[in-house]
């Protein structure tokens, strides 16, 4: 069982340094909201332009065309293509950032759910008001996701409100570890 503490408590760890993260995210967003996302679609279009023409090179150099397995030329060129319209299309890009943000926050919200079940089976008084924050974390991330006209600077508002609930769930979390641990080791002897 010792195990699956460490476990837990790794989990916790992680989750709090995502939501620090998500935070430092949130902030950026909300004081430069378009340069942000352009930023973001600039890298990565240049990253995908960058990775085709290496592997353009690395197959005329390695003489991929003689290998009938070497995909490097076609790779590299829709690579290429695909890079280009990141940067073309930026604003379209920008979108389906969005969905991904409200996509990780519903995520998070449903993994601290089943957090605050676990806390409800030993009995605490705040499995409940875990409950309560996990349901607004998945309402965030809906809003983030089917708000269309979302401003960025909402998105980070909605980033550092989702990463502060989640913040305090895992110390609620932690606080309660002991018990999650000794309920578990109870149910497994």
């Amino acid at each position: 069982m010792k195990f699956i503490g460490q476990k837990l408590k790794q989990a916790n760890r992680e989750s709090i340094l995502a939501s620090i993260f998500a935070i430092l995210l949130g902030f950026i967003m909300v004081i430069f909201p378009s340069e942000v996302l352009d930023v973001i679609s600039y890298l990565i279009g240049g990253i995908l332009i960058i990775t085709g023409i290496v592997k353009m090179y690395y197959y005329f150099k390695y003489q991929g065309k003689y290998n009938i397995f070497n995909y490097d030329l076609s790779f590299g060129i829709f690579s290429i293509i695909f890079g280009i319209l990141c940067i073309v299309f930026k604003g379209e890009l920008q979108d389906i950032f969005r969905i991904f943000i409200g996509i990780f926050v519903i995520y998070e919200g449903i993994i601290k759910i089943s957090l605050s079940t676990k806390l409800n089976l030993i009995d605490t008084s705040v499995g409940f008001l875990s409950f309560l924050l996990s349901i607004m974390i998945i309402i965030c991330g809906i809003y983030i996701t089917l708000n269309e006209g979302i401003v960025v600077a909402t998105i980070g508002y909605l980033l550092v409100t989702f990463s502060i609930i989640n913040i305090i769930e895992s110390v609620i979390f932690k606080h309660n570890l002991s018990k999650i641990e000794k309920y578990l080791n109870e149910k497994n002897n």
